[in-house]
């Protein structure tokens, strides 16, 4: 089974990847400020399940963690990956990923090393702040 972390905090279990969490409420929770100014430190919510994690940060990063080899378990995916400025779409898609357990569609995302991702420029899901 898989779970959500949102900015704030909360989690909950999740075992459909059409669950309204995955779909669009942590995107929205990146997009939406709970405070009048900017909240710099809740900046991130989070996809994981008992493999892997998924993490976007307010900035437009988005980061894979495989936890698997962190716990001294096989894995055919690198221990992390990372990717910028994706449309929502794509996130939801990789987050539903994470819900399945599907390794080959995960995998699928044009996932870089941190070093090779274009330089931070805005953050992207607060209107290019």
């Amino acid at each position: 089974m898989a779970s959500i972390n949102t900015r704030y905090g909360y989690s909950q279990p999740v075992s459909d990847p059409n669950d309204p969490w995955i779909t669009h409420k942590l995107i929205a929770e990146l997009r939406t400020e709970q405070f009048g100014e900017p909240d710099n430190e809740h900046t991130q919510v989070s996809v994981g399940n008992e493999h892997w994690a998924v993490t976007a940060q307010v900035s437009s990063l988005i980061t894979f963690d495989n936890m698997a080899l962190l716990e001294g378990e096989e894995s055919d995916l690198p221990e992390e990956m990372h990717l910028r400025d994706i449309p929502d779409e794509q996130l939801v898609r990789i987050w539903q990923s994470v819900v399945r357990g599907d390794k080959n569609s995960l995998h699928g995302h044009p996932w870089k090393p941190l070093s090779e991702l274009p330089p931070y420029v805005r953050a992207y899901y607060r209107g290019g702040e």
